[in-house]
């Protein structure tokens, strides 16, 4: 039997676990990217949950503003790695379809969020320039993840769990953490962020 053969050990506890966790934390991963990248640029930052803002108060530089798109696709392409060698995919498959979906939650949606336009504004580019950047590697990483769970002869029932339970997730941690742990432990933040308390 072929390593393409051999069925994957999928534990739903540990998936259901890795997608709650990682579903709340991806909009601190995003802003962690740019507080990191600030940092590297000799821009000291802090964060709250959901904002990043630099200490000086001035303008994000341009490694700045892409660390936080780029920062959860550098986890979801580690973790599509990951899955291709079959290490614990009930970790990494959350942590791919999540990582890459950072961006394209909110393409869908008809926005384009400030740091693609921002970036393409630093260099003089379209503004949707990065949106098709990061839209682009996205897609590529998705299609990455179905083509394993293909490889890997996923059953059609098991495949929808391994994309809702991480979506869902998402969606709930996301909302808690804004909703609550933003609004209330970082209220001027909110306020910033959200326009209002």
């Amino acid at each position: 039997m072929s390593d393409g053969d051999r069925p994957i050990n999928l534990d739903f506890k540990t998936l259901t676990i890795t997608s709650l966790l990682f579903g709340f934390f991806l909009i601190p991963i995003h802003e962690f990217g740019h507080v990191l990248c600030d940092w590297i640029t000799g821009h000291p930052a802090s964060m709250s949950y959901a904002r990043d803002h630099l200490l000086s108060g001035g303008s994000t530089p341009f490694l700045g503003l892409l660390g936080g798109p780029l920062l959860p696709l550098i986890l979801s392409a580690i973790a599509v790695g990951q899955i291709a060698r079959r290490a614990n995919v009930s970790v990494f498959y959350p942590v791919a379809i999540l990582g890459s979906i950072d961006r394209l939650a909110l393409y869908s949606a008809g926005i384009l969020p400030s740091d693609e336009r921002d970036l393409a504004q630093a260099i003089g580019w379209n503004p949707y320039s990065f949106k098709y950047i990061f839209l682009s590697v996205e897609l590529v990483l998705l299609l990455l993840v179905v083509i394993s769970l293909i490889r890997y002869k996923v059953g059609v029932k098991t495949v929808a769990a391994i994309f809702v339970i991480p979506l869902l997730s998402f969606v709930a941690g996301a909302a808690f953490g804004v909703l609550v742990v933003e609004r209330y432990l970082f209220p001027v933040q909110y306020g910033i962020q959200f326009g209002g308390s």
